[in-house]
């Protein structure tokens, strides 16, 4: 009988941007109450996958029905960043646009308007309102060309005080929710996974892909095995090129602060506006503020930063393996295949599959070859799972302190695990 189990435990704080959680960490647990169980898989979704809850619920059930495995789905912190659960919102730099682009068309918004201070709905209703109509008068007499979109900026509010960490925090959630159910299993345990050698799977595609990996750098005492398809990496090589990679640069989102935009999450039309929209972050590209997400911020959550996949490989080494596209235009290759080579330089077992000839293209498992290939997360756990299993097996992986210390160029990151549960101190270097 398959059987869910809803969980509302404890979250961590932001340790870096030094702010108290107000929400709790939300999971959900997927078994078949008849089976022994020999994994848990923790399938985790990508950026603003919150709406799809259907299509997780079914992949967690019909993964635990087909398999002897428990699931994990995680609404990491950050994640409910999709209309409707995410609402629209405009903060200081957003009404600055807004108030600047409307006063360019000649019909500018009254200083007392204060849109900061608006629910949803209501910015809505004025921006409809004040410049709607006016846009389509302009049109009609010909003062706007009939074209024309007014450009404007909004960022999208997740619920219970959340915003976009990006990374960090969602890679501890998805870590901490896997810890609390090895540690506290409802589950029947098969007799190989007694005293603790429950395995455990991390799953992802794209931001999914991304944040799975990062669970293996920030606890690899608590990850036997990375599945990764397309997963990207937010890789400190922006610094050294003269244009940020829209791929990962635009989701953290701070980015209308360069260019409104170019370096926005996502783009909506209609026949007037033109609607550019990011995540809340309280990030900022602003070198004198304490919230500047420096060199450091970017090293701590590149996965392929060579000192710390060095000082990865003094511990149990997960197993890692990745499906890749070959022209991927979201997560690059290139960055993947270095991320490999680091891995096999020290001695992880990582298989990177790079996907290139239109002959794989089955219509069931992969789909397209574009990013993500449409790939079905059922048959990518299916086809690898005793696959891993077995690697799982073989791999001696020695027992440690389940404590790691990251150096950065500015700030010491030690992630440790006490009572279940991994929490992190971040402190700058003097």
């Amino acid at each position: 009988m398959i059987k869910t189990i809803d969980y509302q435990i404890d979250g961590i704080n932001d340790a870096e941007l030094d702010i108290k959680r107000n929400s709790k960490l939300e999971f959900k647990l997927t078994y078949d109450s008849t089976k022994e169980i020999r994994a848990l898989i923790a399938v985790i979704p990508g950026l603003g996958e919150d709406g799809d809850t259907y299509y997780r619920d079914n992949l967690a059930h019909s993964i635990a029905r087909d398999l002897d495995a428990a699931v994990i789905t995680v609404n990491y912190f950050g994640v409910k960043s999709n209309p409707p659960v995410a609402k629209f919102s405009i903060d200081e730099i957003d009404e600055l646009i807004l108030k600047t682009v409307a006063e360019n068309i000649g019909n500018p918004i009254p200083d007392n308007i204060e849109l900061t201070k608006m629910e949803s709905e209501e910015i809505w209703d004025f921006v409809n309102e004040h410049l709607y109509a006016f846009i389509g008068m302009q049109k009609l007499t010909g003062k706007l060309i009939r074209d024309f979109k007014m450009p404007m900026h909004m960022t999208l509010t997740p619920p219970n005080g959340e915003y976009q960490n990006f990374g960090l925090m969602a890679a501890l959630d998805v870590v901490n929710s896997v810890l609390y159910i090895k540690n506290n299993p409802p589950f029947k345990l098969h007799p190989n996974c007694q005293n603790g050698q429950l395995a455990t799977i991390y799953v992802g595609s794209s931001h999914g892909g991304y944040i799975a990996n990062l669970c293996a750098k920030f606890a690899p005492w608590a990850v036997d095995a990375v599945l990764d398809n397309c997963g990207w990496n937010l890789s400190t090589e922006i610094f050294d090129k003269k244009d940020y990679q829209p791929g990962t640069f635009r989701t953290i989102g701070f980015g209308k602060e360069i260019d409104f935009m170019r370096y926005r999450r996502d783009s909506r039309d209609n026949e007037n506006f033109h609607l550019c929209i990011s995540d809340k972050t309280f990030w900022t590209s602003n070198s004198q503020s304490p919230n500047y997400f420096s060199r450091s911020r970017y090293e701590i959550r590149d996965v392929n930063e060579p000192n710390h996949l060095k000082v990865l490989s003094n511990y149990p080494k997960p197993i890692f393996k990745c499906y890749h596209v070959k022209g991927d235009s979201v997560a690059p290759i290139d960055e993947k295949i270095k991320f490999y080579e680091q891995l096999q330089a020290n001695g992880f077992d990582a298989t990177l599959d790079i996907v290139s000839d239109k002959s794989r293209v089955d219509g069931k498992f992969i789909k397209n070859l574009s990013h993500g290939m449409g790939m079905s997360i059922k048959l990518l756990v299916a086809n690898n799972y005793e696959w891993i299993l077995n690697k799982i097996a073989a791999n001696k992986r020695p027992k440690c302190e389940p404590v790691i210390t990251l150096e950065t160029s500015q700030y010491t990151y030690k992630f440790s695990q006490k009572d279940n549960q991994v929490s992190l101190e971040c402190k700058k270097k003097k």
